[in-house]
């Protein structure tokens, strides 16, 4: 407690008022009692979400971090008034803002305090005063809290990462997991390739949790010995090893490098453990055959090269692709840069060619050139390489194709090369098996599935077609096809909270979803929807949280008594569901046993979420309320409404208590009240008395007073103990009127923190699922504000709403009604935030 004690002398010191804090420590040196925190607050109910409970989700998300409040201390009234004054607003920021700092302060660590305390004693305050005012900083007390915004929440499932990205590319193939595939399992496994697992955080997990390395690293035993280190290490570890050795320098210095090759169209690169290297021809060369020039030119200096390149087609070729058979080329190389150009030709005729190179220039004058080339021409291939693909593909049988496909690494391979064969069924099945052992998919070689009537290579053929997936608007499941949208990336589930509806009930006909992101991810799920025979049980869960998010209660439940929980992956959630839904069917017991189910769940968020239930279902029981989770919001302002002090009772079980001073009579008037219907017209009738000025009483009396005395009770006429009635007293100039009720009921108004409780006036016990029905005055007029039904505790959150207020609001009026219990209007000012 002292970060807020030293945080608040502070905040008075720095604004210049060390008068403030010196009356202040005096008052507080005079106060009694000690600081303490609270020990707990009670949970938002998990039912009745249009009278201020909120449903915790099927999914989750993590909580804001909440600050500690100190506890109430026995403090006389006008230091508690003059504290809190000094605490509000002394540079135009609200109090809330005060407090919040206040709060975010007071959770400063011992090493804080002592610096705070430091720079009170440099000051020259009295350092015994600062824990003489622990009293007074134990008074303050957090405000209103304004429910935030509502998020949207997704899966993670890979972390932090979208759906739409999580494909398989996030864990390429490398060297590393060849390792991993080929490992000893006798030993551990180790591999210097693992920096090639690194290019993202899934990567970089994955190879983690498959090296053998210790999480924690143990000591190795290091010796140094005539220029030599011996390392032994204690446990599994890679060594990285550099040194530096001789280097025979270049004889001349070349400033710019040029090279040319000549490669073959179509194949242009060969593989080698798992290298792509190129596949240049420098021997024979075939007619009609397109083959590519490649040049290479490079600027190793830190100068920029202005420089043109002279290209020239070899003799007895024919250009191709627009080509010129002279070229010349301006080339800007920037320092260090180098720059590529391809040209290509073909031969239609055999014979031997001479080539005049690639020559590069400066200002007209040579810099450097490639070596003359002589290209020798044939009109058939000399020599046939009966080990490549180029071969094999096309002259080869289909056992030589298939032992090739074996062999070789097929993902460097033209499968395109054998379409034609895959017209033998035989053939295309041998194939397919062996690609789908490879785990490699070739759209083209797949489609013949549907020449040869093959439904798994067709099944095959359709998921991995991008076009034919993305004209499927919805799931599909048939013989041939069996889509999922949630698998493609193209739908998931979303959660949002908090969200806390305006109205209990539907406006109209047509229902409303104020939250445009709720309604866009509604639709989108009824889409899907709409293109299933029969809903599965995942449907059904998911129809019963977003009813439950629009408060159709008793469309949730119909859809929710469908799911068969073994037939549901997410049992916990389908518990949390079932437990939920017992808060509005009374099934208390079960709801309970559920609870319990989970009440040391690994999870904390899951643990807290179901503890919440347990510990509503204990206050409902008459228990006190506590706070299951500290960074809860909703928890801690529920419990800060559950211990504030509130009453007020004018009108008591058919007597009116009357408080005065210097009166000897007034005048009582009775009005008869249609409540629904005078609320309605005029939600605060509290305040308007005077529109019943020019209507006559139905009954009015003149009491006498005794003189001297400060209070008075009489009863309410008998003609009006079982009706809705107006009182109306007046004495002198002032009027003031008070609505009864016939009720059976006690309403208590914790303004403070935006709540009402409705108990049995005779039991106390809390009377749920009454009706309340609440407007709102601002500066622009009087306007409907939220409706709901109290909860198990009898509790209902009237100021909560998620929709934004376009002006401040500046009181609330509340309807309470009961069928059994009667009916009550009561006013009451906004929170403080």
């Amino acid at each position: 407690m002292w970060s807020k004690e030293f945080c608040w002398l502070k905040e008075l010191r720095s604004r210049g008022q060390k008068q403030d804090a010196r009356r202040e420590l005096k008052r507080a040196e005079q106060a009694e009692g000690k600081g303490g925190d609270f020990k707990g607050a009670g949970a938002p109910a998990p039912g009745f979400a249009g009278g201020g409970g909120m449903l915790g989700g099927i999914g989750g998300s993590n909580g804001t971090k909440a600050t500690p409040s100190a506890a109430a201390t026995p403090m006389d009234a006008a230091a508690k008034k003059q504290s809190m004054q000094n605490l509000r607003m002394k540079d135009g920021r609200s109090a809330g803002k005060e407090n919040e700092s206040l709060n975010e302060l007071g959770k400063s660590a011992d090493g804080a305090d002592k610096d705070m305390m430091t720079d009170k004693l440099a000051r020259g305050a009295d350092e015994s005063s600062l824990y003489r005012n622990r009293a007074l900083a134990s008074t303050l007390k957090q405000l209103y809290l304004k429910i935030d915004p509502t998020m949207e929440w997704a899966e993670n499932n890979y972390y932090h990462l979208p759906i739409q990205s999580q494909i398989s590319t996030l864990v390429g193939v490398t060297s590393f997991w060849k390792d991993y595939a080929s490992l000893d399992a006798a030993k551990p496994f180790l591999s210097k390739h693992f920096p090639e697992a690194s290019r993202n955080f899934t990567e970089m997990m994955f190879a983690l949790s498959v090296l053998d390395l210790p999480f924690e690293s143990k000591k190795a035993e290091v010796k140094f010995a005539a220029g030599s280190m011996e390392f032994k290490p204690a446990a599994p570890v890679i060594v990285f090893h550099e040194e530096v050795r001789p280097a025979e320098a270049l004889k001349d210095q070349i400033n710019i490098l040029v090279s040319q090759n000549f490669y073959k169209q179509g194949d242009r690169f060969r593989e080698e453990n798992g290298e792509k290297l190129d596949k240049f021809i420098s021997g024979e060369f075939v007619v009609h055959t397109v083959y590519g020039c490649q040049v290479v030119v490079t600027n190793p200096t830190s100068s920029r090269q202005k420089l043109t390149v002279l290209l020239q087609l070899p003799v007895g070729s024919i250009a191709l692709n627009n080509g010129q058979f002279t070229n010349s080329i301006l080339v800007n190389l920037e320092p260090y840069r180098t720059q590529t150009i391809d040209y290509f030709f073909y031969f239609p005729m055999a014979g031997k060619f001479k080539h005049f190179p690639v020559h590069v220039a400066k200002n007209e004058k040579y810099v450097a050139s490639s070596k003359p080339f002589e290209f020798n021409v044939f009109a058939k291939p000399s020599k046939l390489d009966a080990s490549s693909w180029d071969y094999v593909s096309q002259q080869g049988t289909n056992q030589e194709v298939l032992d090739f496909i074996e062999r070789e690494n097929v993902r460097s391979l033209n499968l395109l090369k054998i379409a034609f064969r895959m017209k033998d069924k035989a053939f295309f099945a041998s194939v397919i098996k062996l690609l789908q052992d490879r785990h490699l998919f070739n759209n083209e070689l797949w489609a013949y599935g549907v020449l040869h009537d093959d439904v798994n290579a067709i099944r095959q053929y359709l998921l991995n077609s991008a076009k034919i997936i993305a004209e499927c608007a919805g799931p599909i499941d048939c013989k041939i096809l069996s889509y999922n949208p949630v698998a493609f990336g193209q739908y998931e589930h979303l959660e949002y909270k908090p969200l806390v509806n305006a109205r209990a009930h539907s406006l109209g006909q047509a229902r409303q979803i104020v939250n445009d992101r709720l309604l866009e991810q509604y639709q989108r799920f009824l889409k899907n929807l709409s293109y299933r025979t029969k809903l599965n049980d995942a449907d059904l869960l998911a129809a019963t949280y977003y009813l439950l998010l629009q408060d159709r209660v008793e469309e949730a439940l119909a859809y929710f008594s469908q799911v068969d929980p073994a037939k549901i992956a997410t049992a916990m959630q389908y518990d949390y569901c079932r437990a939920y839904l017992d808060f509005y069917t009374q099934e208390y017991p079960r709801a309970r046993t559920l609870a319990l189910k989970y009440a040391n769940h690994p999870v904390d968020r899951w643990k807290n979420t179901f503890a919440a239930i347990i510990n509503q279902l204990d206050e409902a029981e008459g228990k006190d309320g506590k706070v299951v989770d500290p960074e809860s919001k909703e928890q801690k302002q529920a419990q800060l409404a559950a211990s504030e002090a509130s009453f007020d009772f004018n009108i008591d079980a058919k007597k009116i208590n009357l408080n005065y001073q210097n009166l000897t009579s007034v005048k009582v008037s009775y009005y008869l009240m249609d409540v629904e219907l005078l609320f309605s017209r005029n939600p605060f009738v509290a305040q308007s008395g005077n529109q019943f000025a020019f209507i006559k009483p139905n009954a009015s009396k003149n009491l006498e007073l005794i003189k001297g005395q400060a209070k008075a009770s009489f009863e309410l006429p008998e003609e009006y103990a079982k009706k809705n009635v107006l009182v109306e007293i007046s004495a002198g100039a002032k009027t003031i009127s008070l609505p009864y009720y016939a009720n059976a009921m006690s309403v208590q108004v914790i303004e403070t923190y935006g709540q009402v409780k409705v108990v049995d006036s005779v039991t106390s016990k809390p009377l749920a699922k009454v009706y309340v029905k609440v407007y709102s005055k601002t500066a622009q007029g009087v306007k409907f504000h939220k409706d709901g039904y109290t909860d198990v505790r009898g509790r209902f959150d009237y100021a909560t709403v998620s929709t934004p207020e376009k002006s401040p609001i500046e009181k609330f009026s509340i309807l309470i009604l009961s069928e059994q219990s009667g009916a009550m209007i009561k006013e009451a000012n906004p929170p403080q935030q």
